[in-house]
């Protein structure tokens, strides 16, 4: 039973990393090994899902069906570490007012990883677009969650990487409290791909919120 192969593995390395389970999950996609029976056990063992959830991801063809497979699995959803690795995962979507519209939707959640996937969804290459940046900052609210906070800091951050101007506009604009504010211009100065001046000019909005 795949089930008890996966405890094996598992439990025979000494100090289990990310990447024994990638390689794992990797051995089994290669090897076209069911996961399925994994399903049952996802919420032991954090171990386990991600095997389940890399394994099934990968071999869904359509983008359309991997969000629907997500989407079973949101109440399972209770870890950033599961969140994270979705974008890896996904095909290339549709559209951009396709992922919108999830997004919309998925911020909204009562359940707070599902609420942190409605803006880690965008980390697939959309953040790359700057004309795609107002309409993403659109789906920006204050959230008292900690790692909603951080899934949209992280990407404000990364949307300063491409379009730096319209983010310290939004940054000025106080829309959002510095909770999360705060933590984004943090990130953006620990970028090695955001200019000094522009952290500079971040650091120096944080006046506004004093």
């Amino acid at each position: 039973m795949i089930y008890q192969e996966v405890l094996k593995r598992i439990n025979a390395v000494q100090k289990l990393r990310t990447k024994d389970i990638d390689d794992i999950a990797k051995d089994y996609l290669t090897r076209g090994v069911d996961v399925d029976d994994l399903f049952p056990h996802i919420d032991e063992n954090g171990a386990l899902f991600r095997i389940y959830l890399v394994v099934s991801l990968k071999r869904i063809q359509k983008y359309e069906d991997q969000i629907a497979f997500i989407e079973d699995l949101f109440p399972h959803l209770r870890d950033w570490w599961h969140v994270d690795i979705l974008p890896q995962l996904l095909k290339r979507a549709p559209s951009f007012d396709y992922v919108y519209g999830l997004s919309a939707k998925y911020v909204q959640s009562d359940l707070l990883f599902v609420r942190r996937w409605g803006y880690v969804i965008f980390l697939t290459g959309f953040q790359k677009d700057p004309s795609l940046t107002k309409n993403i900052l659109n789906l920006m609210h204050n959230d008292a969650a900690y790692y909603v906070q951080m899934a949209e800091a992280w990407l404000i951050a990364d949307l300063a990487i491409y379009n730096p101007e319209e983010i310290l506009r939004f940054i000025a604009s106080r829309k959002l409290n510095y909770g999360i504010i705060g933590k984004a211009i943090q990130k953006m100065c620990d970028s090695f791909r955001i200019s000094d001046e522009i952290k500079r000019r971040a650091r120096e909005l944080r006046a506004l919120y004093k």
